[in-house]
């Protein structure tokens, strides 16, 4: 099992400050805490959020985004031959996510129901490698 450091809704580091560390993940259990914190935070929001996800202490181990929505979200890692989740949804039209207040567009071939983004994400934490059944990363906005 991995430790993974989430970055979320953080302050950036400032003037009057060093900002907000990031969120350690131990647990599948702390893992369903976040997505639902997230949910919880957004679910009047019409863009859903994305976090990024490392390996703590090591984030050349791994390091992936999430995009968590209500119903639907996506996983994609950048790791040497990148890959994400897909589906069966347009890869040419593209959906937005909001991440720390920056809009990132995603193909909507990426969003799969969030069950599936909770699958890969305890995957990676249970093993700390690259989870099954997920496919080569095409070129994102």
């Amino acid at each position: 099992m991995v430790t993974l450091e989430v970055w979320y809704n953080q302050e950036p580091d400032n003037d009057y400050s060093e900002g907000d560390p990031a969120i350690v993940i131990e647990t599948p259990e702390e893992l369903d805490a976040l997505i639902a914190r997230v949910q919880a935070e957004t679910k009047d929001v019409a863009v859903p959020s994305m976090v990024e996800c490392s390996v703590a202490g090591d984030p050349q181990r791994g390091v992936f985004d999430m995009g968590i929505g209500q119903a639907k979200g996506f996983v994609m890692f950048m790791t040497p031959e990148p890959v994400q989740t897909h589906s069966d949804g347009d890869p040419g039209e593209y959906v937005i996510y909001d991440y720390m207040a920056h809009v990132r567009e995603i193909p909507a071939s990426y969003e799969v129901p969030m069950d599936e983004v909770r699958r890969v994400a305890r995957e990676f934490l249970a093993t700390g490698t690259v989870p099954t059944g997920l496919t080569r990363k095409i070129d994102v906005k």
